[in-house]
């Protein structure tokens, strides 16, 4: 198995190296030197210096062939400084930065053809700022930006003449969404949504077009970002209805008092108030601003100049009813916020530091009573997290830490509570299911999130439901169903994680769900 290919590259190699201690003799390893370990036709496996014992200093390992597999500098016996990862045909497959045994610092990935595709920063071991993806012929592909080791916010996919083809936007880790533009059709003619840029990255143009004609609403703006203009096409013909509803422009207002200072200024459309109002003083200077959505109200603080939300806030429910409170700081969330029902009653409170939420946090049912509490760092879950019903009852509870469950944690679920135990965000261990009545309602074990071994599952009375067992995350072999009065009535064999016979009858498999997958 290639070392690059896991996903702990940092735990795998250090398997790989005890591993090969193990096919030296303990008399042969001097504890305190150099030292070349074999596999056992006699390759040399790995080769590199030995404190107290442990490897420290420059190391290299190898392939059974001979080929280099690894090679960098460990420091207190933790990869650091530059490691470089190599492919059995000897082609350079990765080359990672780490700092005490955490990556740190930039990351490179090659193709088998040793061109640079894949490009990422770390800091403390998890990806930060703009990850790069290229093409094999090494034009930017992709560029997306990670947060705390997440992708996060927006993303630009490319062709190779530098066009964005795709915006996608990232929370969590996840897409949510995916917008294709600027793309041709097989005749070389634009389709579908185009945006054009000027040099300093802002919008000039953006509309749709059909079969390389414009259809529909074209929007036009000034360098600075402005829109200008706002036209209607109809296969290619400019439509001059001064009445179309689509091209009203909005209407800038600014009112001013008797001395000629700027009191108000904000926009309309349609005789409604949209986007930002903004209120000045004698001096000119931003005192106060407003967010309106169709003539309604929706938050009011303060908007400086280069648009970003500074001080306190409040945002409304569009029925008038404040929704949330706190305060900003260049565009960033920070320090105390409360969010409400419309009721009126507190519904979460807790802190900001940078637009991340930290400390203690507190969630409510609408009558008041507790419903959640837990801790954050640096916008992740850090600490113990408890939930409550509106009984008081706990319903689950356990610690995270750096985001990840970690851990003893319990559920409670419906009629029966869950426990067990995770290690970074994954199942690891015996897990057990308990009916309220203290009977079993399920046992089985995992491994990194992944089930294994005997699983089995009980009827509230006890008897047996259901038993099968798990071979790398998958069914295999009998799986016995149970009627409540303990007779067996269905037995289901897998291979591979997939019915094969059923009550001894073997399952034909369809050969267009296989067609489907290639």
């Amino acid at each position: 198995m290639k070392c690059l290919k896991t996903i702990r590259t940092v735990l795998v190699c250090s398997a790989l190296f005890l591993s090969q201690l193990a096919l030296a003799q303990k008399d042969d390893i001097n504890p305190n030197g150099y030292n070349v370990f074999r596999y056992p036709d006699g390759t040399v496996s790995s080769e590199g210096n030995m404190e107290n014992g442990q490897p420290e200093g420059y190391w290299k390992t190898y392939y059974e062939n001979g080929v280099l597999k690894t090679e960098g500098n460990r420091e207190n016996f933790k990869l650091d400084s530059t490691w470089k990862f190599y492919r059995e045909d000897a082609s350079l497959e990765k080359i990672i930065n780490y700092f005490q045994g955490e990556k740190e610092g930039q990351e490179l990935v090659f193709s088998e053809d040793e061109n640079l595709i894949e490009e990422y920063y770390y800091e403390n071991g998890k990806k930060v700022g703009e990850a790069k993806f290229y093409y094999e012929s090494g034009e930017l592909y992709r560029t997306v930006t990670f947060e705390n080791g997440k992708e996060e916010g927006k993303g630009f996919e490319y062709a190779k003449d530098g066009r964005i083809i795709t915006f996608l936007n990232f929370e969590d880790g996840f897409v949510n969404s995916i917008q294709k533009v600027n793309r041709y059709n097989g005749k070389e003619e634009r389709k579908g949504p185009w945006v054009i840029y000027w040099p300093n990255g802002n919008v000039k143009e953006e509309g749709v077009w059909n079969n390389g004609l414009k259809n529909g609403i074209f929007k036009t703006y000034n360098r600075k970002g402005e829109l200008v203009k706002i036209e209607k096409y109809v296969g290619g013909e400019l439509v001059t209805d001064s009445d179309s509803k689509e091209t009203v422009m909005l209407d800038i207002r600014k009112e001013y008092d008797k001395q000629g200072n700027l009191k108000l200024s904000g926009s309309y459309q349609d005789g409604s108030k949209q986007g930002i109002f903004r209120e000045y003083d004698d001096e000119g200077n931003i005192v106060n601003s407003y967010i309106y959505e169709n003539n309604v109200k929706t938050a009011e603080g303060l908007v400086d100049r280069s648009g970003d939300y500074q001080g306190s806030w409040k945002v409304y429910y569009p029925t008038g009813e404040i929704r949330s409170e706190g305060g900003y700081a260049d565009g960033m969330k920070t320090g105390d916020w409360k969010f409400y029902f419309k009721s009126g009653t507190l519904e979460q409170e807790g802190e900001y530091a940078e637009n991340r939420p930290t400390g203690k946090w507190k969630w409510y049912f609408e009558d008041g009573s507790l419903k959640r509490e837990e801790y954050y760092r640096r916008g992740e879950e850090d600490g113990l997290s408890v939930e409550y019903d509106e009984e008081g009852n706990v319903i689950h509870q356990g610690e995270y830490i750096a985001g990840l469950k970690n851990g003893e944690w319990f559920y409670k679920v419906g009629d029966h509570k869950e426990e067990g135990k995770y290690v970074d965000g994954a199942k690891h261990g015996v897990w057990v299911h308990t009916y309220d009545n203290g009977k079993i309602q399920f046992e089985g074990e995992f491994v990194n999130g992944m089930p294994v071994g005997e699983h089995t599952f009980y009827y509230p009375t006890g008897a047996k439901a259901k038993e099968g067992e798990y071979e790398g995350g998958v069914k295999s072999g009998d799986w016995k169903y149970y009627g409540s009065d303990g007779i067996l009535f269905l037995t289901i064999r897998y291979k591979n994680g997939v019915e094969y016979k059923i009550n001894g009858v073997k399952v034909e498999q369809s050969k267009s769900n296989d067609a489907e997958t290639q």
